[in-house]
């Protein structure tokens, strides 16, 4: 699954390639005493490193040499970046390089095979839950009287401390924080302490986290929240009849817009189904293929989905440790998961474009609708 050659180069050729590289970037270096571009390449590298030309340099001559290699041996098709071994020798630098190849397989079947469509079916609870959001979303929150009893449906504003055995845990405190009493947003049992407290009051909940929650140290614990109760706002409603839906939407009766609900409802549900049932093939098609895919291919893929992901999560004030805690999971077996993606993503690319090869398609997405009409989904 490698290939390996080696690359020699002289002390003259690096130290050729060196000064071009000092003709074309002295410019961008300032030297005391010296006009922009004059100072000579000695008192360069003195001042900003020996390896301010020697790393681009090299770089350049390796490019070029492992381009003039791969054209004198078509056979040879890298998947990945090579893996380089530097030596110094009396004359210069041997390079031994290390050449991942992903070796052939033959294609399984991926013609005329069957699958069973998935189906997601549009109730009319979906549709009643969809309207709720909507009618939560036109909401008027308005504070409670003085004295007033929290009952579901409530807003609480709340502050609260949480400890275990009389000592305070991270992440266990907060502070003016909406609670909406019902919506299962806390802990099992939480809400349900607040119904009957007023604003003021000081309550001591207790509750016991489930034995698989996210943070395996508090799985399973009995804990106490110190709870102060600051504000009560009850929510108003909406009615859901025809002058909401002439309010909300283009639609002037309920009926209406239940039918544009459930038309959109279903749109969602066919694309979920669509993706569902393509990767439910292109699955397929890669359980009849036996190919070993060079681990350079899934490490570059792993790396990639990591770079990726760490990147939407830094936007989002996130790290992968966190992240990991909110899927239920430690960072060690969420890596490792992803790792298994990676590794049947690489596999279906290399699949894919075997046959995408064999059939004369270069385009991802047309492969997948070739696969498609050639298969049969029902």
């Amino acid at each position: 699954m490698n290939k390996t050659t080696k690359f020699n180069f002289t002390a003259a050729q690096i130290g050729s390639a060196c000064d071009e590289v000092y003709k074309r970037n002295a410019h961008k270096y300032k030297v005391q005493g010296f006009r922009e571009g004059q100072a000579p390449r000695k008192l360069v590298e003195q001042q900003y490193g020996t390896d301010v030309f020697f790393e681009p340099a090299m770089n350049a001559l390796f490019n070029h040499e492992y381009r003039n290699f791969l054209q004198k041996n078509p056979t040879i098709k890298p998947c990945a970046d090579p893996d380089l071994k530097v030596d110094q020798t009396q004359n210069g630098l041997e390079i031994t390089v290390e050449i991942p190849i992903q070796d052939d397989f033959k294609l399984g079947k991926y013609r005329g095979l069957e699958i069973k469509s998935h189906k997601i079916p549009i109730t009319d609870k979906q549709i009643d839950q969809f309207l709720e959001r909507l009618q939560k979303d036109r909401a008027r929150e308005t504070d409670a009287p003085k004295d007033y009893k929290i009952q579901n449906g409530n807003i609480a504003v709340i502050d609260f401390v949480g400890s275990i055995n009389g000592k305070e845990f991270q992440g266990g405190k907060g502070q003016n924080h909406d609670l909406e009493i019902g919506s299962h947003s806390f802990i099992e049992g939480f809400e349900e302490q607040l119904i009957g407290k007023r604003a003021g009051d000081v309550v001591d909940i207790r509750v016991t986290f489930p034995k698989d929650y996210h943070a395996k140290d508090l799985a399973g614990k009995p804990a106490v929240f110190k709870t102060t109760v600051k504000k009560v706002c009850i929510l108003q409603l909406p009615k859901l009849d025809d002058a909401f839906a002439k309010e909300s939407s283009e639609f002037d009766t309920m009926a209406k817009l239940r039918a544009d609900i459930k038309k959109r409802l279903e749109q969602q549900a066919k694309m979920e189904c669509d993706r569902i049932d393509e990767e439910t093939l292109l699955r397929k098609i890669c359980e009849g293929t036996d190919v070993k895919v060079n681990p350079k291919i899934i490490e570059r893929q792993f790396e990639n989905m990591m770079s990726n992901l760490e990147e939407r999560l830094k936007q989002n004030g996130m790290n992968l440790e966190t992240y990991a805690i909110y899927q239920g999971t430690t960072l060690d077996n969420f890596l490792e998961t992803q790792h298994e993606y990676a590794a049947l993503g690489a596999k279906t690319g290399i699949i894919l474009d075997a046959i995408g090869t064999k059939e004369g398609i270069k385009d991802f997405d047309a492969i997948v609708k070739f696969l498609k009409e050639n298969n049969k989904i029902c």
